[in-house]
């Protein structure tokens, strides 16, 4: 009776000791090494940029910003920024969504999460694509992150 209780014991240890082993080592997932800020000029528009930690990969928070001095329409699809890891997939949908903004305005986006399971170095890919003054705008930007 002795022997089983100490069996049962070192049998309960070494599963307690593995259990806390893997989950030290592999489950708190990926971790971004640094938050980012980017501002990204291009003439009389700011695209506004912040990447931070999410709990199953980042978030990514994204604004346009006038500058000029006249008031202005831009038209875009959606969405107005589009953000990708890894590739340069960017999908702009829909019918033309009208905006006018004027100097200091902030366009404001929805915040994007994106998932991330592996370690290391990628990229993350970020454009705008708008109407101004009948022109096609594209703003784009690569940002390198890196993932513990």
């Amino acid at each position: 009776m002795k022997r089983q209780l100490f069996f049962a014991f070192v049998i309960l240890g070494v599963g307690i000791t593995g259990y806390f082993i893997f989950h030290s080592t592999y489950g708190k997932g990926v971790t971004l090494e640094e938050e980012k800020a980017i501002d990204k000029k291009f003439e009389d528009f700011i695209l506004h940029m912040k990447v931070e930690q999410a709990p199953r990969g980042i978030y990514v928070h994204q604004s346009l910003q006038y500058v000029g001095r006249n008031p202005i329409e831009i038209k875009h699809q959606t969405p107005l920024i589009s953000v990708s890891l890894d590739n340069q997939n960017h999908d702009f949908t829909g019918s033309l969504v009208t905006r006018e903004l004027h100097r200091g305005n902030i366009y404001y986006q929805d915040t994007i999460s994106l998932p991330r399971k592996q370690r290391g170095e990628c990229n993350l890919y970020i454009k705008a694509r708008f109407i101004a003054n009948g022109e096609i705008v594209d703003i784009q930007h690569v940002e390198n992150l890196m993932f513990n």
